[in-house]
């Protein structure tokens, strides 16, 4: 400042970017300038008024040397000195008045400095005015962003402080808690302990079920497949070896010997055999399986298929095809090459015509038309064809016949066991009080949505029999009054049954079934704490869905010497009621475990039981095509072995529905017979392959409804006469010249 100050006097400008300085010292600067420049006005003035002196004092000599000029008049000389005298006045004064005009504009340049210097002082004011405002602005922001900060510090505060408190009180009431559940812990009994498998699952229990059901046909239904696809491929072989007699005896006769000749035919049907044997394994392991899973795929979570190629599979269908087609092929061509060249060369006579068993019996035979009895004569006349017919036709209608009896002893169980066994809507498992009794609050929501109830004591025990143990759910009804309206204890034949007394027991059909229990029988059951029950079956009920043994409450109690726990009940509801929310809610009451809705539970197993229809529909489907394969391929060799026969009726006169009647009207009797024969194989089949379905969770009632055997013997009939229809198209293009020509 005071360096300033000097410069300010000595008229120099100062210039500085010292904000601090300006701020500082901007107003003393201001000051300084301002008295500087009133000095300078200052001295301007009074340079003015000694100018204006000297003008004064100018103009008063100017008068006094006009005077002096006008008295110079006089006095020429004195005048002259006078005049001298003045001039010199007169340079002095205009002297002094040059030094006045000199020292006045040194005032003015003076004060245009002090302008200056005032105007740049003015613009540091202004730049440090400038910069002392920003400098506030940016306080004031500060100051607000504290002061923001300060009122979130003292929410964030309090809201902590709160938090605090809270965690405190939930601290303390969490302590309070856990301080109750210990006594309660404290208070409670020892806990039963089950160790549950996978299998107790009923998602993997459904699905191991459907699969053993599907291996279980797997295991019967090849064997039956493969019976009659041997006896169509023996009937093809023996008949094309019998065709080919002729060339055999050419063959023979020109010098081949037998096994070239056999080695001909056996190339031709190995061939064949292992071709279709290719072709049918990989279509079979693999659309099969693809259709099958497609069902599978609807009622579990999706997953893809894997296919596993089985060589031992392979490998015996490989050898029963080549058995099946060299085998025959061998054992027709031993038989035909046993005969000479000569003999094989002529056709082979025809077989002599015999009485049949009818014409024993005139009243049917005399009033038989002429042409019904040639038909009947030329049924039982071929008995090797007769043989074949019946068995294949047989074999395919008690294929169809087993496939529609294995959809109706399984497709319809879950419905009789849901509402003809046990019709009650739901079952409830709870936890009893600690008198063994029914809780509370589930008691008085049962008498408020239900229109009756049963509550049962349900654990799982052993079943002691004849050296062997199996699992299953004995019940102990505490009253079995009202049981009728839970559920119906029949037997396999619709019986009722009376309900067991103290020391008795009703067993299911299932335990009975698979482990010979009868009527009568002493049996022993072991529970998990290894107390038993001695008791003597009194019945068995029909039941399809677990593995039951209901006894008297009393029996529990006399025997084992202490009170039993009920912990399950049978639960009617009251009509129009939503029996899913009514489960809903019993379930949400603190003491239920467990809430079965049986009509869902019914659902389930008849979605499970589904899988079912496409192996059916598989099983119908082969068995009907071997049916028309079996039909076509018969009738053919028939019409082919009576090629001449049937052109001798032609020539007879014989009309073209006379002509087909005549061949055709065979194939339907021998159909017939067939399927009368197929009936019953078909019982024994299905009954057979009801006995290799065993399902641990689930017991099927083997039966065939009336619509499956009508279904059976329609379709086999149909393909009688689609087949027929193709037979029709081939007796009419027969020659009648060139089938009547003689090898002779």
């Amino acid at each position: 400042y005071e360096y300033a100050m000097q410069c300010m006097q000595k008229g120099k400008c100062v210039v500085t970017s010292n904000k601090e300085l300006v701020a500082q010292y901007g107003d003393k600067l201001l000051d300084a300038a301002k008295e500087q420049i009133d000095s300078g006005t200052a001295e301007l003035e009074a340079a003015k008024r000694q100018a204006e002196e000297g003008e004064k004092e100018l103009s008063e000599q100017k008068q006094q040397a006009e005077e002096q000029f006008a008295e110079a008049h006089k006095t020429i000389d004195e005048s002259e000195k006078e005049l001298s005298d003045g001039e010199k006045q007169l340079e002095e004064a205009k002297k002094q008045l040059a030094d006045g005009k000199k020292q006045y504009e040194d005032g003015l340049a003076e004060v245009e400095d002090g302008e200056k210097q005032l105007e740049d002082a003015k613009q540091q004011l202004s730049d440090g005015k400038k910069e002392y405002e920003d400098g506030l602005a940016e306080y004031e922001d500060g100051r607000k962003k504290y002061e923001d900060g300060k009122k979130e510090y003292e929410d964030g505060l309090k809201e902590y402080q709160d938090g605090v408190k809270e965690f405190d009180e939930k601290i303390a009431d969490a302590e309070k808690e856990i301080a109750d559940a210990e006594d309660e812990i404290a208070d409670i009994k020892a806990p039963d302990i089950y160790v549950l498998g996978r299998n107790t699952n009923i998602g993997y229990a459904c699905f191991e079920s459907d699969s053993e059901i599907v291996a279980q046909v797997a295991k019967v239904f090849p064997i039956f497949f493969i019976l009659v696809a041997a006896l169509v491929c023996m009937t093809t072989m023996t008949r094309m070896v019998e065709e080919q007699r002729t060339q055999i005896g050419v063959f023979k006769a020109l010098g081949y010997s037998e096994s070239s000749i056999m080695g001909k035919f056996m190339f031709y049907s190995g061939s064949a055999a292992l071709i279709g044997c290719i072709s049918g394994y990989g279509a079979g392991t693999w659309l099969f399986p693809k259709v099958i899973w497609l069902t599978y795929k609807l009622m579990y979570t999706p997953l893809d298929i894997k296919y596993m190629f089985d060589w031992k599979l392979a490998v015996m269908a490989l050898v029963a095809s080549l058995v099946c087609s060299i085998g025959i092929t061998w054992l027709s061509c031993r038989y035909e090459l046993s005969e000479t060249a000569a003999n094989l060369m002529r056709p082979k006579a025809p077989k002599a015509g015999k009485r049949v068993f009818l014409e024993y019996i005139p009243f049917i035979w005399n009033r038989m038309k002429f042409l019904y009895k040639v038909s009947v004569r030329n049924i039982f006349r071929y008995k090797g064809r007769f043989f074949m017919m019946v068995v294949g036709i047989g074999g395919c209608t008690a294929l169809l016949l087993t496939g529609f009896g294995l959809k109706d002893s399984v497709a319809g169980f879950a419905d009789v066991q849901y509402e003809e066994i046990q019709t009650a809507d739901v079952s409830v498992s709870f936890k009893s009080d600690n008198n063994g009794n029914i809780p509370v609050k589930l008691k008085n929501k049962l008498d408020e949505i239900s229109s009756g109830y049963i509550i049962n004591h349900v654990s799982s025990w052993d079943l002691i029999y004849k050296n062997k143990t199996k699992s299953i759910r004995l019940v102990a009804p505490e009253s079995f009054e009202n049981m009728d309206k839970f559920m119906n204890f029949r037997d396999m034949e619709y019986n009722p049954l009376e309900y067991p007394e103290k020391g008795e027991a009703l067993v299911s059909h299932s335990i009975s079934e698979r482990y010979g229990v009868k009527t009568g029988d002493e049996i022993i059951v072991r529970n998990e704490d290894m107390e038993e029950l001695s008791l003597t079956v009194t019945g068995v009920f029909e039941n399809h869905v677990y593995n039951y043994i209901f006894i008297n409450s009393e029996t529990m109690t006399g025997q084992l010497g202490k009170n039993i726990e009920y912990n399950s009940g049978y639960v009617n509801f009251k009509k129009n009621t939503d029996e899913y929310q009514a489960a809903a809610e019993i379930a949400k009451l603190p003491d239920v475990t467990e809430v079965t809705v049986f009509d869902e539970l019914k659902t389930r197993m008849g979605n499970m039981m589904s899988s079912l229809d496409y192996v059916v529909i598989l099983v119908i489907a082969c068995a009907a095509g071997l049916a028309f394969i079996v039909i076509y391929n018969l009738t053919n060799i028939n019409i082919t072995e009576r090629v001449r026969e049937i052109a001798t009726i032609k020539v007879l006169g014989f009309f073209r529905r006379e002509s087909s009647a005549y061949v055709l009207r065979e194939n339907i009797a021998l159909t017939a017979i067939g399927i009368i024969f197929g009936i019953f194989l078909g019982i024994f089949f299905h009954s057979f392959v009801m006995k290799q379905i065993v399902v641990d969770l689930v017991d099927f009632r083997s039966r065939i409804l009336p619509m499956s055997f009508l279904y059976s013997i329609v379709m086999t009939f149909v393909f009688n006469f689609i087949v027929n229809l193709f037979m029709e198209i081939k007796l009419e293009k027969i020659n009648m010249a060139e089938s009547l020509k003689s090898v002779d």
